[in-house]
């Protein structure tokens, strides 16, 4: 008589056991907290040449930064700015090509401006320092290449993003777009560096670095 109660028991046991494990399925497991704390940008950057504040310059860049680095050479004394027509760059990214290159040389020119400046930023879901997938976030970085028109070489680049995953916005772009600016002209080092974003896109840095 005592192994009927006794498999009963038993039964019972495996269904709360079952019931559990079926509840931590149903919930997963819990994520990992995001990062948290103030993260300054990571950057690089150098230039052989910069551009004079009289010399005219080309913008060819993506539409989200195109208005955020003009901001950042108007900032710095540079007033002289043109950009192609508006759907040369405005539909679509930066093409990384050889015939790209070549548009915006015969464009400068035509337009006689002495440097092109290649201005992108590239959004992803992965691949972020200390974040392999952004879930709702995004690994963002901004980048600055410049030609010079007479030699066709390129005299400046710079670039930005952040280690961790971040929501693409205005604020985000600026701050990548000054700190990679400020990279190739030389106000800051390359690295990461407890430099605020707010401080690279204003006046008030000192002189730029020697040329390296």
């Amino acid at each position: 008589m005592t192994a009927v109660p006794t498999a009963m028991r038993l039964f019972s046991v495996i269904g709360v056991c079952g019931l559990f494990f079926l509840l931590l399925s149903v919930q997963g497991c819990p994520s990992a907290p995001r990062p948290s704390g103030i993260r300054y940008p990571i950057t690089s950057g150098s230039h052989t040449i910069l551009p004079k504040p009289e010399q005219r310059i080309l913008m060819w860049a993506d539409a989200p930064v195109a208005d955020l680095a003009v901001q950042w050479l108007r900032v710095h004394h540079y007033s002289v700015i043109v950009m192609p027509v508006e759907g040369l760059f405005r539909t679509s990214p930066i093409q990384h090509d050889f015939a790209t290159r070549n548009a915006a040389l015969a464009v400068a020119r035509e337009m006689k401006a002495a440097i092109v400046l290649f201005v992108e930023r590239e959004v992803t879901n992965e691949g972020a320092l200390i974040e392999s997938d952004c879930g709702p976030l995004f690994n963002v970085s901004v980048g600055v290449r410049g030609l010079s028109v007479q030699d066709e070489e390129q005299v400046l680049r710079g670039s930005a993003h952040y280690p961790h995953c971040i929501d693409v916005n205005e604020k985000t772009l600026r701050s990548l777009t000054c700190q990679a600016f400020a990279t190739a002209w030389g106000f800051r080092p390359a690295g990461q560096l407890e430099i605020p974003s707010s401080l690279m896109c204003t006046t008030g840095q000192t002189a730029p670095s020697p040329i390296r």
